[in-house]
């Protein structure tokens, strides 16, 4: 018997679920990118601290005071 078609068969398999596992997680970040309960990042250039805070010289640092209440679950 002839297992050829079974290589084929599994690698088209993988790139489908990994096609639908990027489709499903780009739509989650998507909505939380969106949610503004979410606090955002101390390292991201747009967060709270305009980025990596400790690189910058003292007379730039701010402290940070979180906008929003965590969330806890």
């Amino acid at each position: 018997m002839d297992f050829t078609w079974i290589v084929p068969l599994l690698s088209l398999g993988t790139l489908l679920a990994v096609v639908v596992f990027a489709l499903v997680s780009k739509v989650a970040i998507e909505e939380r990118i969106d949610d503004t309960t979410i606090p955002r990042s101390t390292l991201a250039k747009d967060g709270p601290q305009g980025g990596v805070w400790f690189l910058l010289p003292p007379d730039r640092r701010r402290r940070y005071v979180p906008d929003v209440e965590p969330v806890l679950e």
